[in-house]
């Protein structure tokens, strides 16, 4: 299990000439990250409930890391395809909840909520990508239309992210 493994392991495995992990498993990691610096700032702010449910979201990122690779390994584009866009989805509500965290957080923390915001977007974008890829080898145009509504509702990462980082900026003046 990817998850398993060192840093160093996994980074070894990446740089490999093998197709697993990649670019899925990346963003799942980038995303579990995030909620892990999110749980952390909420922990030292006194948010006990905004703590335990990044430590939730947290470990589900960390499972999708393997989920990504095995559903690649097996082949199956539907799977391939819909375990990115969960990705992207939990991604995504790490991202707002770090957009929340920011206002009433210990002030010391507020730029590892601007790290959690960057890698947050990363693991939506990056794990949206790889939703984009599956769909051009998938021939149910039904089920391309359903993907790609679900994948619109995450897409604004990058305005959130922006805004978040602005308010940290602004904080360090």
């Amino acid at each position: 299990m990817l998850q398993e493994t060192t840093i160093r392991d996994f980074l070894e495995k990446l740089a490999s000439r093998k197709a697993v992990p990649g670019g899925g498993s990346v963003a799942a990691l980038s995303g579990a990250l995030a909620a892990g610096l999110v749980s952390m700032a909420a922990a030292f702010s006194q948010d006990t409930k905004a703590a335990d449910k990044s430590a939730r979201l947290a470990d589900v990122l960390l499972s999708l890391v393997d989920k990504d690779a095995e559903a690649f390994a097996r082949g199956d584009l539907k799977e391939a395809t819909e375990i990115p866009l969960q990705t992207a989805r939990y991604a995504h509500e790490v991202l707002s909840m770090a957009g929340v965290l920011l206002e009433d957080c210990n002030p010391r923390l507020i730029t590892d909520i601007g790290v959690a915001a960057k890698m947050a977007e990363a693991a939506v974008e990056g794990a949206l990508l790889n939703v984009m890829v599956n769909l051009l080898s998938i021939e149910d145009e039904e089920y391309k239309a359903e993907i790609l509504r679900a994948a619109r509702k995450v897409r604004s990462t990058g305005a959130e992210s922006k805004a978040i980082l602005t308010q940290v900026q602004s904080r360090l003046h």
